[in-house]
C-alpha cells in the first residue's frame, strides 16, 4: 500500500485539492513542501500501490529526509499526521478542520544572548550577521540546552580558533557535549575545565613529539581521556612513550599505546624497559634485512613474527647476523627462509655463539668447495639443496678431490648435480674413494659403461641428455628468429589504429558466423559479405604500409616440421644439422 492515506473523516471520492488550501496555506509554502504535499493526496487516491517514501523521492528527485522535513512544516499546519518516521506512514487530515501554524522562533526572548555573543565575538575581530544569529537561535530552539551554556562553549571555541571560528565549529562542539548529557551551564562548565586541566600535559607531549606550535583539538583531547580513562596509562607513561617516539604523531602515540595496553605495560618503568628493547630489535631487524639483501619498512611485523623469537631462543645478535649473511650467499634471501635455518639450529642445539660459529665454519668450507665446483661447472647453484649434497657426500667419506673428479665428469650436462650424484653413488658401491682407483677403462667401478670424452669419461645419459638438449635449443632458436621476423611487421601494421580495430572485429565475426552457422543460418549470407568488407579494408591498409599479408605470419626453415623437430605423425624430422 502507498504510505500516505485519507483519514475515515476525508472524503476521498476524488483526487481534489480544497480551496482552503490554495487561499490560505500555499502563499506561506515554499514550492517543494506544495509539491510534496500535491503528490501525497495523489497517493490516498492509489492506496493498492506499493509506493514507499523512497519512492516517492526518488519520482520527485530529492531525498527521504527532505521528504520528511516537507511533511513536519504540513504537520505544524495539522494538515497531516505523521505516525511514523521510519517506516515514513503520513494521514491527511481535513483542510476544513486545521488550526496549526508553523512554530516561529521568538527572537525577542535571545536578544541578551545575541548582545553577548557578539561582544565575545569581536575580541577577536568576528562580527555576527543577521544570517548567523537566525542559526543560533534556530540550534536554541531545536537542541536542549541552556544559552548561557550554549555562551560558555562559544567563548571556548573563540579563545581556540581564534578568528577562524565559525558558527558550525560552535554547533559541532556543542553537540558533542549534550550527546555527553552537558546541557545545562554548570555541566559544560565541569566538562571543558577538565579539557583546560589536561591542556598543559598535551602540550608537554607534543613538546616530546617534537610537535611545536599546536594547541590540541578536541579529537585529542578524546585521545587524552581514552589513554587516561579507559585504558589507565598514568601521565608520566605516557610522557614517557612520547619521548621514546621522539618524531612520532598523535597517532603514531595512540598506535604504541594501544600495543602497550594489549601487553599490559602500563607503568612508566614497564614501558621503558619493553620500548628499550623494542628498539633494539628493531635496529636489529634492519641490519639484518640489509645482510638478507631485502628492505623492510616497518619492522615491527618482523619483529613479531622472527626476531623477538630468534632473541627468545638465545640467538646472540653476531650469530643472527652472520646466518643473515650466510642465508643471502644461500639464496635464502628473506626472513621466511632463515627463519627455517634458525629453527633447524635450535631443535639441533646449536644456540650458542660458538655453536654457531662452529656451524658455519663448516658451511663455508663447503660454500668454499661449491666456488670450486662452479669454476667446472657454471650451472651450479649456491644454494641450500646443493650445499646438503655436499654435506651427504662427504658424510659418504669422499674427499673434496673425489667430489671434483665428479664434477669433471658431469660438466658438460645442463643440470650436473644430479650426474655427480650417481656418479658418486656408483663409486661409493664399488669402494671407489681415491682418484688413482677410478677406473681408467670404459667401465666404472660399478661396472657401468662410460664413453671417453676429452680424456674424460662421462655417462651416456648425460650424454643423451645433452643431445636432447642441443636439439630442443636448436629448434628453439629457428622458431625465435621466424617468430621474430613476424613480430616485426605485425608491430608495424598494429601502429595504424583501424587495422587493430579491424583485428577485434575479425575476432569477433568469426565468434558471431559460428552462432549463426549453429542457430541462425539465415544471417550467414550478410555475416559473410560483412567479414568479406573488413577483409578487403585490411587488405587494403597492409597495401599502403608496403606489408604482405604472408609476412604477418612466421615462416619457417622447414616445411615439413614448422621448425618443431616433429612431424605430424610424431616422428623425429630429418631436417636437424647438429653444429660440430
Amino acid at each position: 500500500m502507498a504510505f500516505c492515506t485519507f483519514s475515515k473523516d476525508h472524503d476521498n471520492g476524488y483526487t481534489i485539492v480544497e480551496n482552503k488550501f490554495i487561499t490560505k496555506y500555499l502563499p506561506e509554502a515554499d514550492g517543494f513542501a506544495v509539491k510534496v504535499y500535491l503528490y501525497g493526496l495523489y497517493l490516498c487516491e492509489n492506496r493498492d500501490q506499493e509506493f514507499g517514501a523512497s519512492a516517492m523521492a526518488e519520482v520527485l528527485k530529492t531525498t527521504e529526509a527532505k521528504i520528511l522535513e516537507a511533511f513536519s512544516f504540513w504537520e505544524d499546519y495539522d494538515l497531516v499526521e505523521i505516525l511514523s518516521k521510519d517506516p515514513l506512514v503520513v494521514q491527511y487530515l481535513p483542510v476544513r478542520t486545521a488550526v496549526g501554524r508553523p512554530k516561529k522562533i521568538r527572537y525577542e526572548q535571545y536578544a541578551d544572548f545575541n548582545k553577548e555573543l557578539q561582544r565575545r565575538m569581536q575580541k577577536v575581530g568576528k562580527f555576527i550577521t543577521p544570517g548567523d544569529y537566525v542559526k543560533y537561535m534556530r540550534f536554541l530552539e531545536e537542541n536542549a540546552i541552556q544559552p548561557q551554556a550554549l555562551l560558555l562553549i562559544a567563548e571556548y571555541c573563540i579563545n581556540k580558533q581564534g578568528e577562524a571560528v565559525s558558527p558550525s565549529y560552535i554547533f559541532n562542539k556543542a553537540k558533542k557535549l549534550i550527546r555527553g548529557g552537558c546541557t545545562t551551564y554548570d555541566q559544560v562548565e565541569k566538562e571543558l575545565s577538565s579539557y583546560n586541566a589536561n591542556e598543559r600535559e598535551l602540550q608537554a607531549i607534543f613538546t616530546a613529539l617534537n610537535l611545536y606550535a599546536r594547541t590540541p583539538d578536541e579529537g585529542e583531547y578524546e585521545l587524552y581521556r581514552k589513554w587516561t580513562e579507559t585504558w589507565g596509562f598514568p601521565k608520566d607513561a605516557i610522557l614517557v612513550t612520547a619521548r621514546k617516539l621522539k618524531r612520532g604523531t598523535i597517532n603514531s602515540l595512540d598506535l604504541t599505546l594501544g600495543e602497550l595496553a594489549e601487553k599490559s605495560k602500563l607503568t612508566a618503568a614497564e614501558i621503558e624497559g619493553y620500548l628499550t628493547d623494542r628498539e633494539m630489535l628493531a635496529n636489529l631487524t634492519f641490519r639484518l634485512s640489509r645482510k638478507l639483501g631485502i628492505k623492510v619498512q616497518n619492522p615491527t611485523p618482523y619483529i613479531d613474527e622472527f626476531v623477538e623469537k630468534w632473541y627468545t631462543y638465545g640467538f646472540e645478535e653476531t650469530s643472527l647476523l652472520d646466518l643473515a649473511l650466510f642465508c643471502m650467499k644461500t639464496e635464502r634471501g628473506d626472513f621466511t627462509a632463515m627463519h627455517e635455518l634458525i629453527q633447524k639450529l635450535f631443535s639441533d642445539g646449536i644456540v650458542s655463539k660458538e655453536g654457531v660459529k662452529e656451524f658455519l665454519k663448516i658451511q663455508n668450507g663447503n660454500l668454499k668447495l661449491l666456488t670450486k665446483l662452479r669454476e667446472l661447472c657454471p650451472s651450479i647453484r649456491n644454494n641450500a639443496t646443493n650445499l646438503s649434497l655436499l654435506a651427504t657426500w662427504r658424510e659418504w667419506k669422499f674427499s673434496d678431490e673425489m667430489i671434483l673428479e665428479a664434477a669433471k665428469r658431469s660438466c658438460t650436462s645442463t643440470n650436473p648435480i644430479p650426474y655427480m650424484n650417481k656418479i658418486l653413488s656408483d663409486w661409493k658401491r664399488g669402494g671407489v674413494y681415491e682418484a688413482n682407483n677410478i677406473p681408467d677403462s670404459k667401465t666404472t667401478g660399478a661396472g657401468t659403461s662410460s664413453t671417453l670424452i676429452s680424456n674424460r669419461y662421462i655417462n651416456p645419459a648425460i650424454e643423451a641428455i645433452n643431445a636432447k638438449s642441443d636439439r630442443e635449443r636448436y629448434y628453439a632458436t629457428l622458431r625465435e628468429k621466424a617468430q621474430s621476423e613476424a613480430d616485426k611487421f605485425v608491430a608495424k601494421a598494429n601502429r595504424n589504429a583501424r587495422f587493430k580495430e579491424l583485428v577485434t572485429e575479425l575476432s569477433k565475426m568469426e565468434i558471431a558466423l559460428a552462432k549463426a552457422e549453429v542457430f541462425e543460418p539465415t544471417k550467414l549470407p550478410a555475416l559473410t559479405e560483412k567479414k568479406a568488407e573488413l577483409l578487403r579494408e585490411r587488405r587494403n591498409i597492409l597495401d599502403g604500409l608496403g606489408i604482405h599479408e604472408e609476412q604477418l605470419l612466421p615462416h619457417y626453415t622447414c616445411g615439413k616440421c614448422s621448425d618443431t623437430g616433429f612431424l605430424p605423425s610424431g616422428a623425429a624430422c630429418d631436417c636437424y644439422k647438429p653444429t660440430k
